[in-house]
């Protein structure tokens, strides 16, 4: 699966990190979205245009695996009528065993027994202005769609970014090929000291190609 460019189309922020690995190696690093991520989008899409037309996920993979949506804690069922909103927080996982996986489940049978506390119908979405979503994975969703969003590229709080290497380089360093900072490249064992506070860094985690070596 690959990423859809469209997800990270504006200039490349500071502060940001971009890490090349040596091989097809993305799974190592999935432990930096264990807290959630943020992405830019277009405020007042949908769930399933956000996830299908701007970070390109695929839509069977979309419709068949991801079982499970919550978004600002409210269970979905219409994800092509739920609106993400600015600052809005959404949860994706797989199906969860048991009756409380069932209730849960997107368009579940057993939906009614939340109905109560479901995301409400918003009709007709359209896209505004950019803004901010934060995701969230959950179980084997974690493990499947990590790798495709470090590659699409994220936003993270610095301090994650910061204790993820400080505690994790020594066993990562070996399949990092090259690192980039602000636009400038560094030694991968800077990232021991890397700095930057509570503000969010955009991080981009590459898998080696041929292109990498140009």
């Amino acid at each position: 699966m690959k990423s859809n460019q469209e997800t990270v189309s504006v200039d490349m922020p500071q502060p940001s990190l971009v890490l090349t690995l040596k091989a097809q190696e993305n799974s190592r690093f999935v432990g930096l979205l264990n807290g959630g991520f943020m992405i830019k989008f277009r405020s007042g899409e949908s769930v399933q245009t956000l996830l299908c037309e701007r970070v390109g996920l695929d839509k069977s993979y979309f419709d068949e695996r991801i079982q499970t949506l919550f978004l600002n804690s409210k269970p979905v069922d219409n994800s092509a009528t739920a609106a993400v909103k600015n600052g809005s927080i959404l949860a994706l996982s797989a199906a969860m065993p048991g009756l409380v996986g069932a209730t849960f489940r997107k368009g579940g049978k057993y939906r009614w027994m939340r109905d109560s506390i479901s995301h409400p119908d918003d009709g007709d979405v359209s896209a505004g202005k950019t803004g901010w979503v934060t995701v969230k994975l959950f179980n084997l969703i974690l493990k499947e769609l990590g790798p495709f969003f470090l590659e699409a590229g994220v936003w993270l709080n610095g301090e994650v970014v910061q204790a993820f290497f400080a505690d994790r380089l020594p066993s990562l360093a070996d399949h990092i090929q090259s690192v980039v900072f602000n636009g400038r490249e560094i030694a991968s064992e800077a990232l021991l000291a890397f700095k930057a506070e509570e503000a969010p860094v955009y991080i981009k985690i590459v898998p080696h190609t041929a292109e990498s070596n140009a």
